[in-house]
């Protein structure tokens, strides 16, 4: 995933986990907000209560795919930011494929048709 489609520095994430929708499953938390650009960005956030750098680690990594794999999906135009919880742990990635997917959808960002990307050039 680009850089230009990730949150990176820390007042975009305060932004969004002040003034965006939160959403919540056993796994993770998911903070949604619309921003003014024509794309959406994704933050992760993974806590050390989750486990050591190699498993947070690992778990950012499984995030950032999902996204990248299911981008074309995502409604353009949001902010999101999805908060890892230390029961993700035992989570295989299809699991966390689908509970990403069942997060995005209670959110109203995730369409089954693919969107139009005006921004293919980015990714």
């Amino acid at each position: 995933m680009k850089k230009s489609l990730r949150l990176t520095k820390n007042f975009e994430f305060i932004k969004v986990y002040k003034t965006g929708r939160r959403l919540s499953s056993l796994f993770f938390t998911m903070y949604i907000k619309k921003n003014e650009l024509n794309f959406s960005r994704l933050g992760v956030s993974v806590s050390k209560k989750v486990g050591k750098s190699v498993v947070r680690n690992k778990i950012k990594r499984r995030i950032k795919e999902i996204v990248r794999l299911n981008y074309d999906y995502i409604k353009q135009g949001y902010d999101i930011v999805v908060s890892a919880k230390p029961s993700s742990v035992q989570l295989d990635f299809k699991a966390m494929e689908k509970e990403l997917i069942g997060l995005m959808k209670r959110g109203r960002i995730y369409s089954v048709k693919k969107v139009y990307n005006f921004n293919d050039n980015l990714l």
